[in-house]
């Protein structure tokens, strides 16, 4: 599934992917999932905000050092990995997903030799129809809406 967290995406045997994590959630649990990780990606992808859309988001600052010390785990594990950071979206939370567009770029402004932005949920599976087509909830894709999303992942990474 595609629907939050970090997963790794190029045939790796196992997969990071905590659906529902917040950044924060994820940097309390990043190392003990990397420690765990066996194989070597050539390209990570992550997407994380959306639930904090729907909780409140939190300061600024701190979501941003808690990103930024994902990817920089990340980066150490796996230091040839390309990391892509989807920018998140949720039905109702239009304004919170452009401040988390945002965030995002101010968290790669100093990664930008090895992490990119990814694909946007904003464009994508909003759709022009507020994420009917393709969302179940509001939240997580339809079959066409994962679909959508990996051709988007693989667009993005040039795969």
């Amino acid at each position: 599934r595609l629907d939050g967290g970090l997963y790794n995406v190029l045939e790796v045997p196992t997969r990071i992917a905590t659906s529902g994590y917040t950044v924060a959630l994820t940097q309390d649990y990043i190392d003990a999932q990397l420690a765990a990780a066996t194989g070597t990606p050539a390209l990570v992808g992550l997407n994380l905000g959306a639930t904090e859309m729907g909780l409140g988001l939190p300061a600024e600052a701190t979501w941003e050092s808690d990103y930024g010390y994902i990817l920089d785990a990340i980066h150490a594990k796996w230091p040839a990995a390309r990391c892509y950071i989807m920018r998140p979206w949720r039905v109702g939370y239009t304004a919170a997903a452009n401040t988390v567009a945002g965030w995002i770029n101010t968290v790669l402004a100093t990664r930008s030799a090895w992490a990119f932005v990814g694909p946007d949920e904003r464009v994508f599976l909003e759709n022009g129809d507020n994420g009917a087509t393709y969302l179940a909830d509001g939240l997580h894709p339809t079959d066409a809406g994962y679909h959508l999303t990996g051709q988007q992942w693989r667009g993005v990474m040039g795969i």
